[in-house]
Formats: structure tokens, sequence, C-alpha cells
């Protein structure tokens, strides 16, 4: 049982530091958030033409392999000998090429790419925020809250409700 807790615990700090800081997206004066929105779907609709998925798998083993007496396919003993595990890593080839040219799309479009940091439990504290409307550049008052059902609004910090 103490295994089991101690596992459990390292679980959660390893997906806990795998939580993003911040939330990146583009942002053009004078334009709102559902025009952005519909221009950066159009320029990742192209992408996803341009380039399209290429997703190759490979698995890799980690351990010891070859020898005799190992656990291998079933069976104690023998050859070949196998201790460890595995995990299949899937890979796109294309996926920085596709990345790549949504941005450079965006960026003919005239937006900017922009990065907000995720808010705090500690900036938040139990205050209530209303969404911004349009797509701000940064500033240390704005910052990205995780939306009910999914998704992101930006809020800023200096207007609670």
């Amino acid at each position: 049982m103490r295994q089991t807790l101690m596992a459990f615990a390292a679980l959660t700090t390893v997906l806990a530091s795998c939580a993003p800081t911040s939330y990146s997206g583009y942002a053009k004066s004078g334009v709102t958030r559902e025009t952005a929105a519909l221009d950066d779907t159009a320029c990742s609709v192209e992408a996803n033409k341009l380039f399209p998925a290429a997703t190759f798998t490979t698995t890799v083993y980690s351990g010891y392999h070859g020898g005799y007496g190992g656990y291998a396919g079933g069976y104690w003993g023998g050859y070949p000998g196998y201790w460890g595990g595995s995990h299949v890593q899937v890979r796109d080839a294309n996926a920085s090429m596709r990345a790549e040219h949504r941005a450079d799309c965006m960026t003919l479009k005239g937006y900017a790419a922009v990065s907000h940091p995720i808010c705090t439990d500690d900036q938040i504290s139990g205050r209530k925020y209303a969404p911004i409307a349009g797509a701000p550049k940064p500033a240390p008052n704005i910052c990205a809250l995780r939306a009910k059902g999914g998704g992101v609004a930006l809020i800023d910090l200096n207007k609670p409700l």
C-alpha cells in the first residue's frame, strides 16, 4: 500500500510539472477574439492541407536485452533474455512545418504572436472576472484563466466584477 501511495505521489508531481505555465496566441489591434479565431482556423486549415499528418511509430526499449534467463514473451528462461520495458513513440514528420506555416500565415494577416501567463490561485483568490473582449497584448495584469468546459479566457486582474 505504501508503494502504491509513493507511486501515486510521484505521478502527481510529474503531471503537475507538465502543466502549461502560459497560453500562446495571436493579437492584432482592432480585431475581436472571434475574428482572430476565424483567421487562426483558416491558417490552420491551410497548413493542414499543405502539410498533412505523416506519423511514424517507433518502439523504444529500455533495460537489458539478450542473454539467458530473463522473462521473454510469456515463458521463463531461454533465449533471448529480456528485462525492462518498452513504449511506443509516435512522431509526426510534418508537425513543425504545419506550425511554421500557421505562424507565417498569421503574421501575413497582421497578427503578432503573444504569450500570457496562466492565472495562479493566489491571483484569483476567490474573485470573479469577465473575459476580455478582443485579443490584448501581454501586460502584467493580463493572465489566462482555464474556462469551464475547456478553452481559455483572458482576464484583467485590475478589473474584478
